[in-house]
C-alpha cells in the first residue's frame, strides 16, 4: 500500500499519525531539523524524515497538516521539488484556494481529504470507536482517480472515517467550514454561554450552578443533538423546553439576526474575510481574546470547579 508522509506534528498530525499507526497503515512524518517535535515522534514510534532532505520529496503522497498560516511558504519553497503526479493532502481547502497551488504547481495532484474534528476528538473519537465525518475532493486530481479513490478510502477507515467521507469541493468545504466557525462554533457558542452566565450570576445565581447551565451541559446537549437529528432532539426534550426553546426563537432568531449571519456568509464568498484576514493581526487578536476569557468569571469559575476535581 502507497505510503503517507505527515508533514507536522502538531494537534490534527499528530491524531492523524496516531490513528494511522494504530490502524497498521504505512506513514511517516516529515519534520524540520531541531523540530522540537522529533523527541515526541520518536517516544511514539514514529518513522521521522528531514523536511527538503533527498528522501523527503521520494514519497508519492503528502498530507500537508501544518497551520494554514505556513502553507503558502511550505508550498512555494518545497512545492517545485516534489515528484511529477505526487498527491498533496490538504485537511482543509482555504489555503489551497487562496494561493492557487493546483496552478502554481500543476505537475502535483492536489487532493482535499477533511476530517470534520479538531485533532483532540478525531483521536479521541478514533479510541472510543464513535463518530467521525470526512468529506474530499479530487477536482484537481489528473491521475487515475479510481485507484487513488480506493487508496483513498483505505485511508479513511484507517483513520476511523465511518461516516463517508463524502464529496465535496475545495470551494465548498472552505466555505462551510469557515462560515460553521464565525456563525456558530466559535462565536455565537461561547459568546452567548459567557453572557448568560454573566446575566445569570449578576442576578444571583452560583456561580457553580451557572456554569454548568451555560457551558458544561453544552456538550451533553449537543451529544443528543447529534445523536438524536433536529425532530427527535426536540421529541426528547421536557415540556418547559420546549415551549422555552419556542420562545427563545421567537425572540433571538429575528430578521436582524438572520441577516448579520447571512451576512458573515457573503463576506466568505466575496473574498471580504480574505482581505481583512491579510489585514489582521492575528497574534494579537488571539492576545486580545486571551485576555477577555482570563479576566472573565466563567472563566474562574471553570478553573475553580477543574481544580476542585482533580
Amino acid at each position: 500500500m502507497m505510503r503517507l508522509t505527515i508533514i507536522g506534528f502538531g494537534n490534527q498530525a499528530r491524531a492523524w499519525s496516531q490513528n494511522l499507526q494504530d490502524s497498521g497503515f504505512p506513514i511517516r512524518v516529515a519534520l524540520r531539523p531541531l523540530s522540537p517535535s522529533i523527541e515526541l515522534a520518536q517516544k511514539l514510534g514514529f518513522e521521522i524524515v528531514e523536511i527538503g532532505s533527498k528522501d523527503f520529496y521520494q514519497d508519492r503522497a503528502f498530507a500537508l497538516l501544518t497551520p494554514d498560516q505556513t502553507h503558502r511558504d511550505f508550498m512555494m519553497e518545497h512545492g517545485p521539488h516534489f515528484e511529477q503526479g505526487s498527491a498533496i493532502l490538504y485537511a482543509h481547502g482555504f489555503s489551497l484556494l487562496k494561493s492557487e497551488f493546483h496552478k502554481k504547481f500543476p505537475h502535483l495532484q492536489h487532493v482535499l481529504f477533511a476530517p470534520k474534528s479538531i485533532g483532540s476528538e478525531l483521536r479521541r473519537q478514533y479510541e472510543l470507536k464513535g463518530k467521525l465525518g470526512a468529506v474530499y475532493s479530487l477536482e484537481f486530481f489528473q491521475g487515475e482517480v479510481l485507484e487513488f479513490e480506493k487508496w483513498l478510502l483505505k485511508l479513511a477507515i484507517a483513520l476511523g472515517i465511518n461516516m463517508g467521507p463524502f464529496k465535496a469541493t475545495f470551494k465548498s468545504e472552505t466555505e462551510a467550514d469557515l462560515y460553521s466557525e464565525q456563525g456558530l462554533l466559535c462565536s455565537l457558542i461561547p459568546y452567548a454561554a459567557g453572557e448568560m452566565f454573566q446575566h445569570l450570576v449578576e442576578s444571583g445565581t452560583e456561580p457553580e450552578l451557572a456554569y454548568f447551565e451555560c457551558w458544561h451541559e453544552l456538550k451533553l446537549i449537543v451529544n443528543a443533538m447529534v445523536d438524536k437529528g433536529p425532530e427527535g432532539f426536540f421529541d426528547l426534550i421536557s415540556p418547559n423546553a420546549l415551549v422555552g426553546a419556542e420562545k427563545g426563537f421567537q425572540k433571538l432568531i429575528t430578521p436582524e439576526f438572520k441577516n448579520n449571519l447571512k451576512g458573515l456568509l457573503t463576506d466568505i464568498q466575496s473574498g471580504v474575510f480574505n482581505q481583512e484576514l491579510d489585514q489582521t493581526d492575528v497574534e494579537e487578536t488571539r492576545k486580545i481574546i486571551r485576555e477577555r476569557w482570563q479576566k472573565s468569571p466563567l472563566m474562574k469559575t471553570f478553573h475553580q470547579i477543574n481544580q476542585d476535581n482533580r
